[in-house]
């Protein structure tokens, strides 16, 4: 099996790492000596998911023609994150301002195609800002001049937001359009706001 760590091949002891789960520890290892972090993985050519990767553990390596391993660090991680979080946040902004519009002119029915994909989008984004947030609050994730997260005030976790996504996801439920269209604006949308403000910060490297 070739390895190749960054486009670089790397040697590697088959004698002592005979399975896939083997080597990827030893890459992990290397990664995290180096200050990097493993960050993308493919198989024979085919990119595979963190659930592949753990089902793939037992593996030997003879079945493998070649693994290939991106690494980055924790800063460029952050960075893209954040970027993620941006551009997210300001298309949900968008689909919100959408959706109100249609329940406020009784057009139910673009609502509902416009509100199942904003719901969607909006768990995607409170999980990336609970991963940002935990990394910060761990100290994993540094922020811009600071030496460490630290003491920085951050918004409401987002523990906080799935009592409000379960709201919407009942109000959707028994049709309650009235209400749906309150949480979006009154609840929703400020700590949609509260978020999009602390990526910028960072971004900036203005945090606080």
């Amino acid at each position: 099996m070739r390895l190749l760590i960054d486009g670089t091949e790397t040697a590697w002891d088959p004698s002592r790492l005979r399975t896939f789960g083997a080597v990827m520890e030893e890459a992990i290892r290397r990664a995290a000596a180096a200050a990097r972090i493993v960050h993308g993985i493919q198989v024979d050519g085919k990119e595979i998911s963190t659930r592949s990767e753990r089902e793939m553990a037992d593996r030997p390596v003879e079945e493998i023609g070649e693994l290939r391993i991106r690494t980055t660090t924790s800063g460029a991680l952050l960075g893209e994150a954040i970027d993620g979080a941006i551009h997210l946040s300001e298309a949900l902004r968008h689909d919100i301002r959408s959706v109100l519009v249609s329940l406020r002119a009784d057009d139910v029915s673009s609502a509902k195609s416009l509100y199942v994909s904003c719901v969607e989008s909006l768990g995607t984004f409170f999980q990336l800002a609970g991963a940002v947030f935990n990394g910060v609050r761990s100290g994993a994730f540094r922020l811009p001049g600071t030496g460490s997260g630290s003491g920085v005030e951050l918004p409401e976790p987002p523990g906080a937001t799935t009592e409000i996504l379960q709201r919407l996801l009942a109000a959707r439920q028994e049709e309650d359009w009235r209400l749906l269209a309150n949480l979006l604006e009154r609840e929703v949308s400020p700590n949609l706001e509260e978020w999009s403000a602390f990526f910028t910060a960072m971004k900036q490297g203005e945090p606080g």
